[in-house]
């Protein structure tokens, strides 16, 4: 939420960079593409082990994250993303996945956000923009 005389978050440059971790190589890709052409700069990783890997080096580094929820080895995304959580309290995450169920909001961290498959670009960039703003 934007307070008076404060500036909004919302990513106006590439400065802002995204995590996507996402097992399936097109899926990343069409992430990255649609968030690159509203601006952001995203790292894809395709596992668990990479993503962890990645937030240990920069763990104030990345805007945000979206995690699969299902990922095919390891930890599911939830399981990254309260790692996230441990190393970037404000960190925003969105969670995509095939079929939310009821269990899933129990799972997630606090305020995060689903988008389910499949998504337009349009979804996936305001469900991004939406949790910046916050």
């Amino acid at each position: 939420m934007q307070r008076s005389g404060q500036t909004s978050r919302v990513p106006r440059t590439a400065a802002f960079r995204v995590l996507v971790v996402e097992d399936e190589p097109d899926v990343c890709a069409l992430i990255e593409d649609a968030l690159a052409e509203s601006g952001y700069s995203v790292d894809c990783v395709y596992s668990d082990a990479e993503a962890y890997a990645a937030l240990e080096r920069d763990p104030h580094g990345y805007s945000a994250l979206i995690a699969d929820i299902n990922l095919r080895e390891g930890t599911t995304g939830f399981d990254v993303a309260r790692f996230a959580r441990r190393q970037n309290a404000d960190l925003p995450v969105i969670y995509v996945t095939g079929a939310a169920t009821g269990s899933d909001a129990a799972n997630s961290v606090s305020d995060g956000a689903f988008v389910l498959k499949p998504f337009t670009p349009d979804e996936l960039v305001g469900a991004v923009r939406e949790r910046l703003e916050r």
